[in-house]
């Protein structure tokens, strides 16, 4: 992410395409998350620094890893605490990171770095489908690309999650 990057960010879903999700810095468009089919949760997500594969796996302890676009190995991991409402990511380079929703009522969410200072905050705007607003705190945070792409892809499966169980009842 380039330094211009750090003003006013909007997730928007592309209406056309129901899984498909833009990054937009203005009007310009700083990335993509893209699920691959129209069930599952194999996603692809491209932005200036590169393109990566995001995929949940684990069911009792699900985890959500991501690939650089054609290699076999891991660059981050997330693991959600069990009410899933917070949870750690790993990039393979070493760096630690927590992610936090505030809540469902708050509909925020933020990422902390391992000192304990924000790297950006998610504000969910109305339902899932208007998308949200990102304010980045540290826009020369190291793999910002990546963990911008990754969040907003934990946020968009435990949005759907949400809205299945609520059809259930």
């Amino acid at each position: 992410m380039t330094p211009h990057h750090a003003g006013p960010l909007v997730w928007k879903q592309d209406a056309a395409r129901q899984r498909r999700f833009e990054l937009q810095a203005g009007a310009e468009r700083a990335a993509v998350l893209e699920f691959l089919k129209t069930f599952g949760t194999l996603a692809r997500g491209e932005a200036a620094s590169g393109a990566w594969t995001f995929k949940r796996t684990g069911f009792m302890s699900p985890i959500v890893t991501a690939r650089r676009e054609g290699e076999e190995e891991d660059c981050a991991i997330y693991h959600p605490n069990f009410s899933a409402s917070q949870g750690h990511l790993r990039l393979s380079t070493g760096g630690m990171f927590e992610f936090r929703l505030a809540g469902l009522w708050s509909r925020s969410a933020s990422l902390v770095d391992n000192q304990r200072r924000e790297v950006f905050r998610i504000h969910l705007k109305g339902e899932f489908s208007a998308g949200a607003t990102v304010e980045v705190s540290q826009p020369e945070a190291r793999a910002l690309d990546l963990l911008l792409l990754m969040t907003w892809y934990v946020l968009v499966l435990q949005m759907q999650d949400e809205a299945l169980r609520a059809e259930r009842q």
